[in-house]
């Protein structure tokens, strides 16, 4: 176990559900940390759970977290989106191909589904108006899956399939192309309406006259390797 972890500012309802904490190391020394918070209780925590309200006091309860060790507030990709000018063609594409390769290389090298893949997963270091778009980093690992338009259409809880991804991927790379997040789903909004919206952003990024024909293709590539993909498995 770690020791304790003070100066937290939990805000788990929050942009991302994390906030920053610093970790007390063996020594005295001080580490900062980026806590993501999850209401999930992992049942090969629940032995440790006693000791959470110790050492990370928020004065709301016990709580679970994952903890990374960085020297700064991350600025996750949704925010990015919101506040920092749009960048050239080339740097959005080049961040799209790290961001795809990071997804695939998820599934390909290592077998792991991402819980709940969305822009607010992807987190980016450097200055607050300029981040470093060379390297984004994946986190959301605690987050359950949520019923938003990065969900596949045609999911299922009780599976964990390859294309539930990959159509994730797709919107958050359609968010990159246009830098404008897509609107979040109200907690009112009935599964037709949201099904449609869905509908209808993949209608739009597959039309050249959306963001090119270069562009069109590719998103059309993306979606035909879905559909080929589900009918494959008999879905």
């Amino acid at each position: 176990m770690p020791g304790p972890i003070v100066n937290v500012e939990s805000n788990p309802e929050g942009p991302g559900g994390r906030s920053m904490g610093t970790w007390l190391q063996k020594g005295g020394q001080a580490a900062v940390a980026l806590l993501e918070w999850t209401t999930v209780e992992p049942k090969a925590f629940l032995a440790y759970l006693e000791d959470v309200e110790e050492r990370i006091p928020t004065g709301e309860g016990p709580r679970a977290a994952l903890m990374y060790r960085c020297s700064q507030q991350p600025a996750d990709l949704r925010d990015v989106l919101l506040k920092v000018q749009k960048p050239s063609g080339e740097d959005r594409r080049a961040l799209s191909r790290i961001i795809a390769t990071q997804v695939r290389s998820l599934h390909v090298h290592f077998q792991l589904p991402h819980p709940c893949l969305r822009t607010e997963s992807f987190v980016l270091f450097g200055n607050a108006e300029k981040p470093d778009l060379t390297k984004p980093y994946v986190l959301d690992w605690a987050r359950p899956p949520s019923n938003d338009i990065y969900r596949h259409p045609g999911y299922q809880a009780d599976k964990s399939l390859w294309f539930y991804q990959a159509w994730s991927l797709l919107m958050v790379l359609s968010e990159i192309a246009e830098w404008r997040p897509l609107d979040r789903a109200s907690s009112e909004d009935k599964e037709e309406k949201l099904l449609r919206r869905k509908m209808e952003r993949k209608q739009l990024v597959t039309r050249p006259d959306w963001k090119g024909a270069p562009t069109a293709e590719i998103f059309k590539y993306g979606f035909g390797f879905l559909e080929r993909d589900h009918h494959t498995r008999g879905l």
